[in-house]
């Protein structure tokens, strides 16, 4: 069992860290304006080009980007087997801060609370993602599923887009 305290690891300047049981939080700055950063991470003209592992299909990138809207990510393996994630935005602030729900529609009921941030100093942004599960077994359970370095991937992804896009 993952202990209460603090745990980090990172690659390159992608953190995870563990809060709490049921907490996740990770973070990385990036190269580009805020408002490059918050732009690439909510339109689908974007999201299209770097959410998801490399060698993945995206097969459906919607978004409704307002309170109450929904959005939906799903991509194809090489095997082709489908993965999709979905939720509803509750709260924009734009271009500071969103909350959405976010689950995994293979496993319903098992949604977790998304706190995004996008804190600007100096030109580079620092986009932090804070998870809140309903359990300590969902986010374990979300960290054993190999999350970890798909997340890393995509995230090295979006580092280029931005770079591309300031």
């Amino acid at each position: 069992m993952i202990q209460e305290e603090t745990q980090a690891s990172s690659k390159g300047d992608t953190t995870l860290t563990l809060p709490s049981e049921r907490e996740l939080v990770i973070s990385r700055t990036f190269s580009a304006p805020r408002a490059v950063v918050f732009e690439a991470t909510t339109k689908p003209e974007h999201v299209r080009n770097w959410w998801g592992p490399r060698g993945m299909e995206m097969v459906d990138c919607q978004i409704d980007f307002r309170v109450g809207g929904s959005y939906r990510y799903a991509v194809r393996t090489p095997d082709g087997m489908e993965v999709a994630f979905s939720g509803v935005y509750r709260e924009i602030e734009a271009p500071a801060r969103i909350v959405h729900t976010e689950g995994y529609e293979a496993m319903p009921g098992h949604d977790y609370l998304s706190t995004v941030t996008y804190d600007e100093k100096d030109g580079r942004t620092t986009l932090t993602v804070h998870l809140l599960y309903q359990t300590a077994e969902d986010r374990d359970g979300h960290i054993a599923s190999g999350m970890e370095s798909g997340m890393r991937e995509t995230w090295d992804r979006l580092a280029e887009l931005v770079e591309t896009l300031a």
